[in-house]
């Protein structure tokens, strides 16, 4: 009983909140770098990378469309419903997407419904097909990995060193290895990816399954707009019931990894474990690490 005593009470503090406030800043700095780094390449190039700072909407009345035409042969309007078409502007820095929505609103027994169909748009007011086979899908998920590939690296590199990141050095920690050595940035590297992998993966998951199970997708023949307005004419009411099923798996398998071992604790979470290191405190300037070899 001792000995079980002794073993409990040599397992480092939890630092929960400590742990979670650093990782919100580190995460807060880093996305603020991007943003610097980012803003201006997308707005030179044209590129989306995701980044929709300032972002605003306006939209516009049209009757001269070049596609009210097909709109309004491919989907005529019952006796009791009505239509209007607006072009719009979707802009943030370095970037603006037109789009052409055609709403038709159907009113009974006094209660009006609406649905509508929108597509891109080039600056001549032609449709731009839309992407259904998954390209811009896969694009986007390759980017996000992308971002956090650079934050993995960066942040196992400034450990390796011997220093912390801005989180941690604002919230007095310092990550170890066992030996209470500065860890390897193999070590450093390991950590931050089994760290995220498991969101990641969850996340690709959930967003596959989301591209694959939009509301009318499965009746596309193609991404050309007469096919998009078929499926917007003939869609029935979406089930949203696999796809909240698996975004609630992601959550709480998410919620299992990072807060089941503060729960459960065992002096190290599950990343911590796999890389050999260690989180501890440091409120000192004497509490330094000493440098292994990497």
């Amino acid at each position: 009983m001792n000995a079980g005593v002794s073993m409990a009470t040599a397992r480092p503090p939890r630092l929960f909140w400590r742990r979670a406030v650093a990782f919100v800043v580190d995460m807060a700095v880093f996305y603020s770098i991007l943003l610097v780094l980012a803003l201006p390449l997308q707005a030179v190039t044209g590129w989306n990378l995701g980044f929709y700072i300032g972002q605003s909407t306006t939209c516009e009345v049209t009757t001269d469309s070049p596609l009210i035409r097909q709109v309004e042969t491919e989907w005529p309007l019952a006796d009791d419903e009505t239509r209007t078409h607006q072009i719009c502007i979707n802009s943030s820095i370095g970037m603006q997407q037109r789009f052409f929505i055609s709403t038709v609103t159907k009113t009974e027994n006094g209660i009006a419904s609406s649905r509508f169909v929108s597509i891109g748009i080039d600056p001549d007011g032609n449709s731009i097909p839309l992407d259904i086979s998954g390209t811009s899908t896969a694009s986007t998920i390759l980017l996000q990995l992308f971002f956090l590939a650079l934050f993995v690296l960066a942040a196992a590199r400034i450990t390796a060193t011997g220093r912390r990141t801005p989180g941690k050095a604002l919230m007095f920690l310092r990550i170890f290895n066992v030996a209470r050595t500065v860890p390897s940035f193999k070590q450093c590297r390991t950590r931050e990816i089994w760290k995220f992998l498991p969101s990641c993966l969850l996340g690709i998951a959930v967003t596959i399954h989301a591209a694959q199970n939009l509301p009318g997708l499965s009746t596309l023949a193609s991404g050309a707009f007469v096919d998009v307005i078929h499926a917007t004419r003939d869609m029935q009411t979406p089930d949203f019931s696999t796809l909240f099923a698996v975004g609630a798996g992601a959550w709480l398998l998410g919620a299992l990894w990072w807060f089941g071992p503060f729960i459960l604790w065992r002096g190290q979470t599950i990343y911590d474990r796999l890389a050999g290191c260690v989180v501890l405190r440091s409120d000192t300037t004497e509490d330094q690490p000493t440098p292994s070899q990497y």
